[in-house]
């Protein structure tokens, strides 16, 4: 994640937060990004450096000023000025995880190589829950390549407890000794 985004969505946090906003910050985040993940048109908008503000302003107003609060309207507007727009779902993303945290809750991801059982995903974030002292919310990904075993992404955090990456570092120990 950007170093912009990260400063943007902590102002914007804050102000939130400030205020007594937070959730419904959140909500119109949420909404936004619903926008440009199924838009891609509107997401190659925000990241054009050739759309001129006004022109990004306008679109801004058209789809979102009536629908979303002051706050987070003027801070696409801000956006807009500062041509930062490109890093709007950065911006989302660090948001989200920051209310999550403010919540005590972290967000987990786990990835697996097939469909996981209820009970296993239960035993892995009672494991995390265990580990952090914070509530866990997990979201899946599949990814066929793994093999067996597990990924778990926590923040900066990585726990690779995956077939394929205990296979690769047997390996580089059997030819650098």
């Amino acid at each position: 994640m950007s170093r912009v985004a990260i400063r943007y969505s902590k102002a914007l946090f804050e102000l939130a937060v400030e205020q007594n906003l937070l959730e419904e910050v959140r909500q119109d985040l949420m909404l936004i990004r619903e926008v440009c993940q199924n838009n891609p048109d509107f997401q190659q908008t925000l990241n054009n450096p050739l759309i001129e503000e006004n022109v990004r302003l306008k679109i801004f107003e058209e789809l979102f000023k009536a629908n979303i609060n002051p706050l987070t309207y003027t801070f696409l507007q801000l956006l807009s000025r500062k041509r930062r727009s490109s890093f709007l779902l950065e911006m989302i993303d660090d948001y989200l995880e920051r209310v999550l945290e403010h919540k005590g809750i972290l967000s987990c991801l786990l990835i697996t190589p097939t469909s996981v059982e209820a009970n296993q995903i239960e035993t892995i974030k009672d494991r995390i829950e265990t580990l952090t002292q914070k509530s866990v919310i997990c979201n899946f990904q599949i990814d066929d390549t793994l093999i067996g075993g597990f990924i778990i992404k926590i923040k900066d955090m990585v726990i690779d407890l995956s077939i394929k990456t205990l296979l690769e570092k047997l390996r580089t120990q059997l030819i650098h000794g």
